[in-house]
């Protein structure tokens, strides 16, 4: 586009003068710069934690360095600031406003969500000036390369204007109302007074019908009703209860690791594709079936979701209690059985992270008391977590839905492992006791159990919460996710609902938008 400034408009405002484009040597600058940028892309694509480390690495640098440049650039290019006139100066707020308004209705007319929308419309109002200039410093000879930099210059001076007036107006005035404004994607969701047009509110279904009661769930236990139950006090903070959980958690792990008087070793037949058989020799109660994929190689350790011991569907974390034969599954298996059976784990593991997420998300005024998910049902389109909040009459926007798809996004790149543990069910109930309806659920639960005292319970980082799995072997698998609605079930209960992809399989946003919309409709427990 410079050329096309430079012989269009560059000739209107500055008529005098004989202005040559050097082509070749802007071709070579170009090329220059887009190597790099491919390099890095492809960091980024194929080695994601090394892109990560040097990100952190440079962030500092880059900063010292971007202030480096505009304290010495501006006291050595003040000669440039004589050269703009009012032409220039609205040409150039012309060209951002323009840019704004080009990106945002372009995002707008290809069916762009909100948040991808606003993007694309800062990023293409937002012009890389920083390249415009240098490109032009160094091509063109003097005074052509500083008259050709005016207007540069003049883009950037003019490009924050319009965003900092926004960013009063959010300050100063939408906050005067009441309204949240986002810092960042880490920030505490704040619930708002305010009901955004078009939102669904179910009413009719009673509470009974709609909560979960199979599955992590006996199918004949009825919950008691939410006046009956006591809710978690505000003045307990969660990273506290989070804290004696755990330490009640390792304390249990310790004691059950001391039981195993001496290893044992146990045979292992592993069945890979094409009748491929792998025979390990493992530790008895303590190798798991990551430990048996370690052996094997790390492409399959890296794929493997969920494991199937002997017939039986396996957590990957999980220890191997005898001989057996082994089979290790990913999220694209070719028998169909198998791939409900690794579906119902991914869904299952999405609404435990789901409560993870949602357990921290509010601020710390704000009682949080998680109550169950139901069965993985893929059917339903989403995953779920029913959760009791003391707020009263919150209808959650738009802006809360996408914080928590924030923060569920930032926890599950954290790559925790999913830890399992069986506990009786006295240990589960001084691990929840300060949860009313995972007390009133426990001994319920453990009756079902084959022991008839026993619970499993699930640690991911420092959330435990109860579900007899299995799970997938890490958050890392999850992919692209979004929290597409937020039901009331009754005054205080609510239904969290989301829909998210395995990170191994990728969609075009209108596709994933149409699992959005599927996701919004209230999902019923299977009975």
């Amino acid at each position: 586009m410079m050329p096309f400034w430079t012989m269009t408009l560059g000739r209107l405002i500055f008529a005098e003068g004989h202005i040559v484009v050097p082509y070749r040597n802007i071709a070579t600058l170009a090329g220059g710069l887009v190597i790099p940028l491919m390099v890095g892309l492809l960091i980024r694509r194929l080695f994601p934690r090394v892109a990560d480390c040097l990100a952190k690495a440079l962030k500092p640098l880059a900063g010292i360095f971007i202030c480096v440049i505009v304290v010495f650039g501006i006291y050595a290019n003040l000669y440039m600031f004589q050269l703009l006139d009012t032409m220039v100066l609205l040409s150039a707020t012309c060209l951002v406003l323009l840019g704004y308004a080009f990106g945002g209705v372009a995002a707008a007319l290809m069916r762009q969500s909100w948040p991808d929308a606003l993007t694309i419309a800062v990023e293409t109002g937002i012009q890389n000036t920083g390249i415009a200039i240098f490109i032009l410093r160094v091509t063109l000879e003097q005074p052509e390369a500083d008259i050709n930099t005016v207007v540069p210059v003049a883009v950037a001076i003019m490009t924050p204007v319009p965003l900092f007036i926004l960013w009063v107006l959010q300050k100063c005035v939408l906050s005067r109302f009441g309204i949240c404004v986002v810092k960042n994607a880490e920030e505490k969701i704040c619930p708002v007074a305010c009901i955004e047009e078009g939102h669904q509110q179910h009413n009719s279904a009673s509470v009974e019908k709609l909560l979960p009661n199979n599955n992590d769930m006996p199918v004949n236990w009825q919950f008691s009703t939410l006046n009956n139950v006591t809710t978690v006090q505000p003045k307990i903070r969660i990273d506290e209860i989070r804290g004696r959980r755990v330490a009640i958690f390792d304390k249990e792990h310790k004691r059950q690791q001391a039981l195993i008087p001496r290893l044992e070793k146990i045979e292992v037949i592993y069945e890979g594709l094409n009748d491929e058989k792998i025979t390990l020799i493992m530790n008895k109660g303590v190798s798991t079936p990551y430990n048996c994929a370690q052996h094997i190689n790390e492409q399959l350790l890296k794929r493997s979701v969920v494991a199937e011991v002997n017939g039986e569907i396996w957590d990957m974390h999980r220890a191997i209690p005898t001989d057996c034969t082994l089979k290790l599954l990913h999220m694209k298996p070719e028998d169909l059985h198998q791939a409900t059976l690794v579906n119902k784990a991914f869904w299952r593991s999405c609404s435990f992270l789901l409560g993870a997420v949602v357990e921290s998300a509010f601020q710390d005024e704000i009682s949080v008391c998680l109550h169950s998910f139901p069965p993985a049902n893929v059917r339903s389109g989403s995953f779920v977590y029913d959760i009791q909040l003391n707020l009263n009459d919150w209808v959650p926007s738009q802006n809360d839905l996408r914080q928590i798809a924030a923060s569920f996004q930032k926890f599950v790149r954290q790559d925790h492992i999913f830890q399992r543990l069986d506990v009786d069910s006295s240990v589960a109930l001084k691990m929840f006791e300060d949860n009313a309806f995972k007390t009133e659920q426990i001994p319920h639960i453990a009756t079902k159990s084959s022991t008839g005292r026993s619970i499993t319970v699930y640690r991911v980082g420092d959330h435990i919460d109860i579900s007899r799995g299995p799970m997938i072997a890490s958050s890392s698998l999850v992919g692209r996710c979004s929290i597409a609605a937020i039901h009331k079930l009754n005054s205080k209960l609510y239904r969290f609902q989301g829909v998210a992809l395995p990170s191994e399989i990728h969609i075009n946003h209108f596709a994933f938008g149409i699992l959005e919309s599927r996701a919004r409709k209230l999902a019923r427990s299977n009975t």
